[in-house]
């Protein structure tokens, strides 16, 4: 037929590849395949042929018979050869290893370690006065993206190079699609979310952001969420561009406007923009929920100029707590709101990435 399988890969993977690649091609190898199976007619066989099991002649009924290959499921029979659950933990332990062994490597760990020590040198033991309250807001910001940033990359990169492996096992019939992602969703994302927590618990409290444990707690919690959301906004873009190279273009344009509309860089968007755009943003709500813990509760500060705290400039040896800090900043939506719109992106990205991944077509087999 004018197809040839490459050298060193096996003929069964490459009939797989070309039934997946082009319509044309999977009806010209059926053709093939129905001029060239066994007649079951006795009259045209010989006597040696009898002891053969006959392929299946096409017709349903013999599609079905249990002697034959059974390419149609019989009527109360399981179109897959195991149920969701069992398929879902068989890729939920394959997902998990091939995850673990790509994290948890010595250089993964040493990277964390070491740029924990850096950032909490660099906001070293910051003391609880006025002039560190924007380098308080500066470690926030930079927490709410580095570690983000880096799972979405990781996210983007995913899908691309198990696409081929999917739709070759798909079209065997392996398992289901959403067994699939559940099984991945479910195995990645807690492995993911290790290293950040290392890197935070060093980070934090070298920085001494709040003595309060459950404020500790809190802002890990956002960071861990904020990772999850990133992460699915990058396994959305990865299973819906085809080509890797648009993909990260994608990323690269969407996050960095996104970064600038989280609230940091700049506070004061043009009125037609800021209107709007802010809240596309989950660096955003990330940002802006871990402000509001970082100078919630009974935490005193010293005055110093009046820079920042409006109570300050006309009492310098004064105090302040943080509600009091708080003012200084466009602190957007109560914890709870930033918390339900964080959630809801999460769920958003990763349904959608789903989707993407069910129903965007690579025809890329190989040749």
């Amino acid at each position: 037929m004018g197809h040839h399988s490459p050298a060193q890969y096996n003929p069964a993977d490459y009939v797989m590849d070309l039934v997946n690649q082009d319509m044309k091609v999977r009806e010209e190898l059926k053709e093939a395949y129905l001029r060239n199976r066994i007649i079951t007619n006795q009259q045209y066989i010989s006597e040696g042929m009898r002891y053969m099991i006959p392929e299946p002649s096409g017709k349903e009924s013999d599609l079905t018979n249990p002697d034959n290959v059974n390419l149609v499921p019989a009527k109360g029979e399981g179109k897959w050869p195991i149920g969701f659950l069992p398929q879902m933990l068989i890729l939920f332990n394959r997902s998990f290893q091939m995850t673990g062994r790509s994290q948890f490597t010595f250089l993964n760990f040493a990277q964390a370690l070491l740029l924990a020590v850096v950032c909490g040198l660099c906001w070293l033991r910051m003391e609880f006065s006025e002039d560190t309250i924007s380098d308080r807001s500066s470690f926030i910001f930079f927490l709410m993206v580095f570690w983000p940033l880096q799972t979405m990359m990781q996210g983007i990169l995913s899908f691309p190079f198990e696409r081929g492996v999917i739709e070759k096992e798909r079209a065997c019939g392996s398992y289901r699609l959403s067994s699939y992602f559940i099984a991945k969703s479910l195995a990645e994302g807690p492995v993911k979310l290790i290293l950040p927590t290392l890197f935070l618990i060093i980070a934090y409290w070298m920085a001494r952001i709040n003595n309060n444990f459950g404020i500790f707690l809190g802002i890990l919690f956002f960071e861990l969420l904020t990772i999850l959301v990133a992460e699915s906004y990058g396994l959305f873009l990865g299973a819906t561009f085809i080509n890797l190279h648009h993909a990260i273009t994608g990323a690269t344009v969407t996050l960095i406007g996104l970064m600038l509309l989280g609230g940091f860089f700049v506070q004061h968007l043009p009125n037609w923009l800021g209107v709007w755009a802010k809240w596309l943003s989950f660096f955003k709500y990330a940002y802006s929920a871990c402000l509001r813990l970082e100078f919630k509760g009974g935490q005193v500060y010293q005055c110093v100029n009046g820079a920042y705290v409006a109570k300050c400039r006309n009492n310098i040896n004064g105090t302040f707590t943080g509600a009091d800090a708080l003012g200084y900043f466009d602190a957007g939506l109560d914890i709870g709101w930033n918390f339900l719109v964080l959630f809801g992106m999460f769920v958003g990205f990763r349904t959608c990435a789903y989707f993407s991944l069910r129903f965007v077509k690579s025809n890329s087999g190989r040749t």
